[in-house]
């Protein structure tokens, strides 16, 4: 069964603040203890310095999960403290160097030195151990779940942003066509409408050729008719023509025959009376 509480910024300090005491307190016993203890000690407290868990202020989540088994931070601190005042310090035996060394290396040196001397722990050291190991796996859990949640809040991000930039694309996409649609649609508007001017255009020309082919069917006919006319009128003048000229023809032959004989009679009446004479 697990409980969940909410953790502000300054419960956050607060527990960062007793957690870094803690691991000092840790560490001060496991200086202050026997070799061995030390070395029981050691891969726990090379792994998790103080300063290394003040670092980690910054990833751990706003909720923190407890397991009911697990002692509270306060009786942690009570029996690093109880612990504490049951050991004096040994002179000589200062083994800050082995809390600097990586964590398998300490753990195979406390199995080596565990193998060699077949001994085991005291019960509180055990039971210590023990609420540190518990600790420090729910530290871990929540470090992990916080690793996790920042992977999650990043790729949310990175998705939303994504997610934007598709959506801006998107939109200028969308505006793309619409001006696309817009220019096609006025060309093919203004192509129809070029069309349509063009068969007014044409049907007016046609209308005209027309009028002009019709003008011009009337004028032939007009010329023809004329012409018609006119042939009537010069067939029927010269037929008149020819009337008056024969005509006169017919007077002016008769009055030369009348002169011709009127004149041959003066000539023989003549002739005549000069024969008279020159008998």
């Amino acid at each position: 069964m697990s409980v969940y509480s909410p953790v502000n910024s300054n419960s956050r300090s607060l527990f960062l603040s007793i957690s870094s005491l803690l691991f000092s307190s840790l560490h001060s016993i496991a200086d202050l203890s026997s070799r061995n203890t030390s070395r029981f000690f050691a891969p726990s407290l090379a792994f998790f310095h103080p300063t290394d868990f003040i670092m980690l202020d910054f990833s751990i989540r706003e909720t923190i999960e407890f397991d009911d088994s697990t002692p509270s931070l306060t009786e942690h601190v009570d029996d690093a403290t109880d612990v504490g005042n049951d050991h004096t310090p040994s002179p000589g035996d200062d083994d800050d160097d082995s809390f600097g060394e990586d964590f398998d290396h300490a753990e195979s040196d406390s199995r080596t030195l565990a193998d060699e001397n077949h001994g085991s722990p005291s019960p509180k050291t055990s039971r210590l151990s023990h609420l540190f190991t518990n600790f420090a796996d729910e530290f871990l859990d929540i470090v992990e779940e916080d690793a996790q949640e920042a992977v999650i809040a990043a790729a949310k991000a990175q998705n939303a942003d994504l997610g934007k930039m598709v959506k801006q694309h998107d939109h200028e996409i969308g505006n793309l066509m619409d001006e696309f649609y817009d220019h096609v649609s006025g060309h093919e508007k203004r192509a129809k409408a070029e069309s349509e001017n063009v068969r007014g255009e044409m049907k007016s020309l046609k209308r005209s050729i027309d009028k002009r082919d019709q003008s011009h069917s009337a004028f032939q006919n007009e010329v023809s008719d004329r012409f018609a006319s006119l042939e009537q009128s010069v067939v029927g003048r010269i037929l008149l023509l020819e009337k008056i000229t024969s005509s006169r023809m017919t007077r002016l032959e008769k009055s030369i025959n009348a002169r011709f004989a009127s004149l041959e009679q003066s000539m023989n009446d003549r002739f005549a009376e000069l024969e008279e004479r020159i008998d």
